[in-house]
């Protein structure tokens, strides 16, 4: 049995999690506790005997990791129980040193085209990973497979991974959702975080983190979905950022994270 090296790092992340769990002091919340450490047990076991059965789950084991990226963003979320307003108050000053006081959303109607356009990007960020490999995967590249999943788990879990020690409230719980900020497509992006979300922020940004990695991978061998996933990107990053829903350093974090991830995959 051999582990890629995408499953050193999803052991190595998991494993960071329980070893934090057993030396927090949780406070009467042992509940949260037993969850982080059981549920990065059993991760980290399923790694191993996916890797065990070898060929018979071959097909799981390449796709598996969209399913260590979604328990690698909710188990450190347990481990907060308030937010930090200091650092919250110091990213809010830098958007407002780098895009000024007036929130953006709330832009004129000449403008409203562009952002509705910009929620409608930032609602790909869900379907990015998936969509990138995906297109690895169909165009008969599957030797891409552990290089493509290096990239997105370095970056994504290193932002997830910081969540427990800087955790913040988004921009648009701070400032208070804007009145003109109705759009049909915002209100589904709203209705999805509600959903499916944890509620804070992550600094840095996953979402810009995992898009640039994503579209980084991809382009190495496919060019042109490589420029198309970029550019989505790069909508992405602005969305999140105009959307309120990430900090601009969120952002330029989580991007710099996605340029790491794939350089660091190179060596795989």
């Amino acid at each position: 049995m051999r582990l890629r090296a995408s499953e050193w790092i999803t052991v190595g992340y998991f494993a960071y999690l329980a070893g934090a769990a057993a030396l927090v002091c949780w406070n009467g919340r042992r509940g949260q506790q037993r969850r982080v450490i059981g549920t990065a047990a059993a991760v980290v076991g399923t790694v191993v005997t996916i890797a065990w059965l070898g060929r018979p789950a071959v097909l799981l084991r390449d796709w598996i990791p969209l399913v260590y990226v979604l328990l690698g963003y909710w188990l450190p979320a347990l481990f907060v129980t308030t937010t930090n307003p200091a650092f919250e108050r110091t990213l809010l000053t830098l958007d407002h040193r780098w895009l000024g006081t007036r929130n953006v959303i709330t832009g004129d109607r000449a403008r409203r085209p562009v952002i509705e356009l910009l929620e409608l990007t930032y609602l790909f960020c869900y379907l990015m990973v998936p969509i990138g490999f995906a297109s690895l995967y169909g165009a008969g590249l599957r030797e891409e497979t552990d290089r493509f999943w290096t990239a997105v788990l370095v970056a994504v879990l290193a932002c997830y991974g910081v969540l427990p020690w800087l955790p913040t409230r988004p921009p648009r719980v701070i400032e208070g959702e804007p009145t003109r900020s109705s759009g049909l497509i915002r209100r589904l992006n709203l209705h999805v975080l509600r959903a499916a979300s944890i509620q804070l922020n992550t600094f840095p940004s996953g979402h810009a983190a995992a898009s640039v990695a994503t579209a980084l991978a991809v382009g190495v061998r496919l060019p042109s979905a490589g420029v198309m996933l970029g550019l989505l990107a790069l909508g992405i990053a602005i969305g999140s950022v105009v959307g309120r829903y990430h900090y601009a350093a969120d952002a330029l974090a989580g991007a710099a994270l996605g340029l790491v991830g794939f350089v660091i995959s190179r060596f795989v």
